[in-house]
């Protein structure tokens, strides 16, 4: 018999990946191909360019589909912070007496508490942070036992239809049958951490070339979500404008500075950029530095507006390809945070990187569906 395998295609600010693979020993995965094609991107909740956007979209699912074996009938679709809105409300049902609670149950429970907050979106998950029954006892899952009341903190997560109206149609057109969106961020902060990590909270920063999301995660679901267009794009930019210099010999130094070194010798002051030049390593750690000030005052804003919801002492997780590939970038954020930064990557080996967050979080999710 073959064994269960899925698609799916995260939708990052820089590139679109595409990966096809069934499940491995353990929870990890057997990878039997990937494609990844650069473009655009977005920025406040708008691609750059759909043309773009559409291209590489056939492009990734052409070629994967070379490692199908099949015609791929589902692709799983991720969908960025930016294109999501979360909502969290509270639920409870009763029972004439007694009784053991079915999912029918439960199904009720989400459909009494969830109304379509706009016509511009599409419900695209629901999850419970947790359930509770009539002796005050919390479950992560009610079914099976007795109660006369339940009741719930749900998550809803909706899809703009901007983003299905640009996306799903060329997925479509490649012959696949069938599209479901699954919110990237949920799918992160249900497959980074564990349950136990979860049940008092989890803070975490998804922040990527262009855009960035900050999430809670809680229970089983979503509590807050927050995004915005700044990444390690920004810092790119950064070194770029200020050493007037080309943006991939920019990329190049941003990924050798050391923010925690200091230079003791003449010679160390300079940073090889592989084309021929040398660049003053003080001016552009300190372009970088301000750049990582500029993003620790945004999510600071964040943090601040999620406080009452944010537990004493808890850290920053930080994951993404946007800033984890900066030496000390996480000890320089904790300081002006004041607040403990960690770098999450998934627990996969060979592939325990925060850049492939994001894609396995997807395919865990896609196969556990």
């Amino acid at each position: 018999m073959q064994k269960k395998q899925a698609v799916v295609i995260d939708v990052g600010s820089s590139k679109i990946t595409a990966v096809i693979a069934e499940r491995g020993i353990n929870n990890t995965f057997i990878i039997k191909g990937r494609c990844t094609v650069p473009y655009e991107g977005f920025a406040d909740g708008i691609f750059f360019d759909h043309g773009q956007l559409d291209y590489a979209i056939k492009k990734v699912i052409k070629d994967i589909s070379k490692y199908s074996g099949q015609d791929i009938e589902t692709v799983y679709v991720g969908v960025p912070g930016e294109f999501t809105m979360v909502e969290v409300k509270e639920s409870q049902i009763s029972f004439p007496k007694k009784k053991k609670i079915q999912k029918e149950d439960v199904d009720t429970l989400f459909e009494a508490a969830f109304v379509m907050p706009s016509s511009k979106y599409t419900l695209i998950n629901r999850s419970a942070v947790s359930y509770e029954l009539d002796d005050f006892r919390r479950l992560r899952n009610p079914i099976g036992a007795t109660s006369e009341i339940l009741k719930g903190k749900l998550s809803f997560i909706t899809c703009s239809n901007y983003f299905i109206e640009s996306v799903v149609p060329s997925v479509r057109e490649t012959g696949v049958k069938k599209v479901l969106c699954i919110p990237t961020q949920y799918a992160e902060g249900m497959y980074l951490f564990d349950d136990e990590e979860r049940e008092r909270c989890v803070l975490f920063a998804d922040i990527g070339y262009i855009s960035a999301t900050i999430g809670l995660v809680q229970g089983g679901g979503l509590i807050y979500q927050k995004s915005f267009s700044y990444g390690g794009g920004y810092i790119t930019g950064s070194i770029s404008d200020k050493l007037d210099i080309n943006f991939d010999v920019a990329e190049k130094l941003k990924r050798k500075v050391n923010l925690c070194s200091i230079n003791y010798k003449e010679s160390f002051n300079v940073i090889d950029a592989e084309d021929g030049n040398y660049y003053p390593q003080e001016e552009i750690k300190r372009t970088v530095l301000d750049s990582l000030d500029a993003l620790c005052e945004i999510i600071y804003e964040i943090l601040d507006e999620a406080a009452p919801l944010i537990p004493d002492y808890l850290p920053l997780m930080v994951t993404g390809g946007g800033i984890t590939c900066l030496r000390g970038a996480r000890e320089h954020m904790s300081e002006r945070l004041c607040i403990p930064v960690e770098i999450a990557a998934p627990k996969v080996p060979l592939m325990d990187k925060p850049t492939e967050s994001s894609v396995l979080a997807l395919l865990d999710m896609a196969l556990t569906k």
